[in-house]
């Protein structure tokens, strides 16, 4: 257990800033920014303006991902409730095991939109609109859509795990 209040409130600190960052900034897209750049840019633009947006979101969710890992594992094994690695003996445990398979999947899906989807669609949109650029964007909405959805999932075991 971690007795020192101030490294606690550092780590916590640090932890909750690379939440905002990551599951915030994914929100924020998804409501704002890609209706916003779908409604006012041609398909094209939308595309190059997308694919330069994540080249700069891409570092924030990176860089919030290795924030929530080195923070995250002091803050757990520093819980009063912290039992043991994949251990299901409270609830605390079960939620927090449910809430770190979400973040992964979610981890995933965000590695897979910035080094899969994102380049595919940055290269057909400078050679205009396209059936597979559309096809593309498409799965870019329907996968932030995911994203948006395990993001206030996560943040809801979050709470959760703040009263059991």
């Amino acid at each position: 257990m971690i007795h020192n209040s101030i490294l606690q409130t550092v780590l916590d600190f640090l932890h909750l800033m690379a939440t905002i960052a990551w599951i915030g900034g994914m929100v924020f897209n998804f409501l704002v920014v890609m209706p916003t750049a779908n409604k006012v840019l041609d398909p094209a633009m939308a595309g190059k303006f997308m694919g330069a947006l994540f080249k700069r979101v891409r570092i924030v969710v990176y860089s919030s991902l290795l924030i929530l890992f080195v923070t995250g594992i002091p803050m757990k094994i520093a819980s009063q409730y912290y039992v043991g690695i994949i251990n299901f003996d409270n609830n605390w445990e079960i939620v927090g095991f449910i809430k770190h398979i979400f973040v992964a999947l979610l981890a995933l899906m965000a590695i897979y939109s910035f080094e899969v989807l994102s380049p595919k669609v940055a290269k057909l949109a400078v050679k205009g609109l396209s059936p597979e650029m559309m096809d593309l964007r498409n799965k870019q909405m329907k996968l932030g859509g995911v994203s948006f959805l395990f993001g206030i999932i996560i943040i809801f075991l979050s709470a959760m795990m703040n009263y059991l």
